[in-house]
């Protein structure tokens, strides 16, 4: 059963994206007091009384011509069609706007249930000022504070009155979340837009156009994802202000939520110090990982030898993560994109799998009886050893002497748990204690 549908939306500013950070329980989308912040949409799934829906954060209803702000209009308007309930949000503080009323009758056309949500009413005396937004039309109305989680309760009640229970959401498992990550211009948003079959994310040619991380909700042979666009990574000399800034610490937000991520590369520009820097930051935060060279439509030489020169290259610069898997794809064309989401069902089972102690003891039991290890005399001891977590895979082992493990012994000890297990595509730790 495909899950409800909850758009927010409103003019620029009026505290939108805010409403939905308090929805989710987390910071996801970028606050920032420019209007047109949030160009895109964002999807999330939120359980609330044993009802889950997902919640869509939306572009501002804007009257400006720009590019931008028709795309956003499009989107905008794209959300309220796909949706089962619109939470419209206007602001207290300022009254009923013109775009107020021009929204409020695009809405009633769409003839969907509608939330009509008063922000920025942040005590009782402010609730006189929320009186006047009836004339707007609509039956149900919140004063609500996003920023003070004011009456957010009573939204989310509401918001479930509209939605039928059903005993299989309780029991159905999360959506497996795959973020993309890359620097700017890689072609993360055309991979979301192939993904998702519609024009979900704003692509143009300018480096940085996703300010915000991105999450849609998408199908995949049946089978659905939340799909996370991340704005691009810059180094931190390279920030140039507050919003390039801003937009990294959501990426950093986004993959930490994150159970696979998906590290593209430009087939063009090739491996730089750029990729093997994000790599780093997902190997430093334990994420199973894709690496997906995009744009491979564009190479015109033979396809085999380039495919030999960017995997030797991969595993040169990203010596720290020889396990992930390599996909060559074109998010333009679609080609290899179900690729990517076959695999990833394949690294997750791996990045969650735990092994029973009895198979660990035989492989352990087999590592030693291979490679005893020596050192001045003394003989490295494993005496105990157990799996104590998952996501990613992570093994304690307690011995003799801690200055007898050696790092080339704890690659060995890893290599021979993938050699025995797989753990395709997924990080491992391995930790030492005295005993």
């Amino acid at each position: 059963m495909t899950q409800t549908k909850v758009a927010i939306i409103g003019r620029p500013n009026v505290g939108k994206s805010t409403l939905f950070n308090r929805l989710i329980g987390r910071k996801k989308a970028i606050i920032h007091a420019s209007p047109g912040t949030t160009r895109d949409r964002n999807d999330y799934e939120v359980l609330w009384k044993d009802k889950k829906f997902i919640i869509t954060d939306t572009a501002g209803w804007s009257s400006d011509v720009s590019v931008f702000s028709k795309d956003m209009a499009r989107q905008l308007e794209m959300a309220v069609e796909q949706a089962e309930i619109i939470v419209f949000v206007v602001d207290a503080k300022s009254g009923i706007h013109p775009l107020d009323n021009q929204i409020a009758q695009v809405i009633r056309q769409s003839k969907k249930e509608v939330i009509l949500a008063v922000n920025k009413i942040d005590n009782q005396v402010d609730e006189a000022k929320g009186y006047e937004f009836y004339q707007l039309g609509f039956d149900e109305l919140v004063f609500i504070s996003a920023i003070h989680g004011r009456s957010i309760n009573d939204l989310l009640d509401m918001i479930c009155r509209h939605i039928k229970y059903d005993r299989k959401n309780k029991k159905k498992k999360d959506l497996l979340k795959i973020i993309l990550v890359g620097k700017p211009n890689v072609g993360k948003s055309s991979f979301v837009n192939a993904a998702a079959k519609e024009e979900r994310s704003i692509v143009h040619d300018i480096a940085g156009t996703t300010r915000d991380s991105l999450s849609v909700l998408v199908n995949i042979n049946d089978k659905e994802y939340i799909l996370t666009d991340t704005a691009g990574l810059h180094r931190g000399n390279k920030t140039k202000d507050d919003m390039q800034y801003l937009s990294t610490l959501s990426a950093s937000y986004a993959i930490d939520d994150s159970d696979i991520a998906v590290l593209l590369i430009d087939a063009e520009q090739g491996i730089g110090e750029t990729e093997s820097k994000i790599a780093g930051i997902l190997d430093k935060k334990k994420r199973a990982v894709i690496i997906a060279v995009n744009k491979w439509d564009l190479i015109k030489e033979d396809k085999e030898e380039a495919v030999r020169y960017f995997t030797e290259q991969i595993r040169e610069k990203m010596k720290f993560m020889p396990w992930a898997q390599i996909i060559f794809l074109s998010a333009k064309t679609g080609q290899r994109i179900d690729r990517v989401f076959a695999q990833a069902d394949i690294v997750y089972e791996q990045y969650k799998r735990e092994i029973p102690q009895d198979e660990l003891n035989a492989a352990i039991r087999d590592a030693i009886v291979r490679k005893p290890y020596i050192s001045k005399g003394k003989t490295l001891k494993i005496k105990n050893y157990a799996q104590v977590a998952s996501r990613p895979p992570t093994f304690v082992f307690s011995v003799n002497d801690l200055e007898l493990v050696h790092f080339s012994y704890e690659r060995f000890l890893e290599n021979f748990l993938r050699e025995r297990f797989g753990f395709d595509g997924t990080p491992i730790t391995l930790k030492f204690r005295k005993n």
